[in-house]
């Protein structure tokens, strides 16, 4: 390959790597941003029979700080009361609201802590480990089914972690680490080619390695 042709595969290279990640997450933020405009975008569109960008996703915002402040208050605390009594009487309604009630309030409520810590289990096979995360310490029910104390386990699916697995899984049968879960996630989506440890990881927040990628694009 020419001198010419060598440098322009170094600068498409170098391009990709730097306009991925920003494309991906102005991707993953538009697409966000357009679905919660809907909510209520689409009911005002079709009131006022014009489209405003941008006026669903701040009625939507400042409605949910309303509802926050509001059960804050005497009257919006009485009320919410009112409306899971009212609810849980409903026979499938009244299931699928009072769960999906703890699960939101479990994942963003003031003492939410989805994962808590790191951990190795077997999976899929005997002496085959992977990453997995602690979402429950010790189910009393399940623990006394086995036989023996037990953990819920969350085994993510890699490149894309918010699917996976949930293994009820013996104490014993755990190993422990010391992996942060934003350590062990980038593990996770990189299938496993960003490790902890390497110098890619060790930047955290820092973004991209400008320094290591011009090096490493000159060889």
């Amino acid at each position: 390959m020419n001198p010419a042709m060598r440098r322009l595969r170094r600068y498409l290279l170098v391009g990709l790597v730097v306009i991925a990640p920003v494309g991906i997450t102005l991707y993953v933020l538009a697409w966000v941003f357009v679905r919660l405009d809907a909510i209520l975008g689409a009911p005002l569109e079709r009131l006022l029979g014009v489209h405003v960008p941008g006026l669903g996703f701040l009625l939507l915002a400042l409605f949910v700080l309303l509802v926050g402040w509001l059960v804050h208050r005497a009257i919006g605390r009485q009320l919410l009361q009112w409306w899971n009594a009212a609810v849980v009487k409903f026979p499938l309604a009244g299931r699928v609201y009072n769960a999906l009630s703890q699960i939101v309030q479990s994942m963003l409520g003031e003492n939410r802590q989805m994962f808590r810590r790191t951990v190795l289990v077997q999976f899929p096979a005997t002496d085959m480990w992977t990453v997995g995360f602690i979402t429950h310490e010790a189910p009393a029910v399940l623990s006394a089914i086995v036989g023996e104390p037990c953990v819920n386990v969350f085994v993510p699916i890699t490149p894309v972690p918010h699917s996976g697995w949930v293994l009820v899984a013996p104490v014993r049968l755990v190993k422990e680490t010391t992996l942060s879960v934003e350590d062990a996630m980038k593990l996770v989506v990189s299938m496993g080619a960003l490790a902890p440890g390497d110098q890619m990881a060790r930047l955290g927040r820092q973004g991209l390695d400008l320094d290591r990628l011009l090096k490493d694009e000159g060889r």
